[in-house]
């Protein structure tokens, strides 16, 4: 039991301690302190058993996309993206899908799009799962399913995306119940 308790502690303090640089940054990026946080999230995006990594990844995404205390640099905010998306980030899944379904930076990829929305939304992200579902309600990026559409549209306002309601209501004039089931 003993070695039970000092494995948990150890687990848990290491955790904290692996955590403790992405919370830093994020303070320091809070002061304005633009640059010490950067290099912060740099370091916690290079290492590969921090469980802030993705997060991380995300936030350096956010700064260079949208140019907080630094140059807009749409690249770097790809590529981070693209390296949050790898690590199952929704918030970043759900960007890179939305760059992708506008052209924002990259050519625009309905497909791919749908593919990251469809990530995003399997982790739960409520407009990524509004965003599926309109393309299942139109066809886009994939094959026109409006029972599929129907469902995601709930899911989205579940998820608090009170927009679906309009378009639960469209699917309910179209599909009687009993095609929904």
């Amino acid at each position: 039991m003993k070695k039970f308790l000092i494995l948990f502690v150890f687990l848990f303090s290491s955790t904290n301690l692996v955590a403790e640089d992405y919370f830093k940054a994020l303070e320091l990026f809070n002061l304005r302190k633009i640059e010490d946080s950067l290099i912060l999230f740099k370091k916690v995006a290079n290492k590969e058993g921090d469980i802030k990594r993705s997060d991380a990844m995300f936030n350096l995404a956010i700064i260079y996309d949208n140019g907080f205390g630094v140059p807009v640099d749409k690249t770097r905010a790809l590529y981070y993206y693209e390296a949050a998306s790898g690590l199952s980030n929704k918030y970043a899944q759900y960007n890179l899908g939305w760059k992708y379904y506008n052209g924002e930076s990259v050519n625009k990829d309905v497909m791919k799009a749908f593919d990251l929305y469809k990530a995003a939304a399997d982790f739960g992200h409520p407009r990524a799962m509004y965003n599926l579902a309109n393309m299942y309600y139109l066809g886009v990026g994939t094959v026109k399913d409006l029972k599929m559409a129907y469902k995601m549209f709930l899911h989205s306002k579940i998820g608090g995306i009170g927009e679906s309601r309009f378009f639960i209501d469209e699917i309910s004039r179209i599909i009687t119940p009993e095609e929904l089931v």
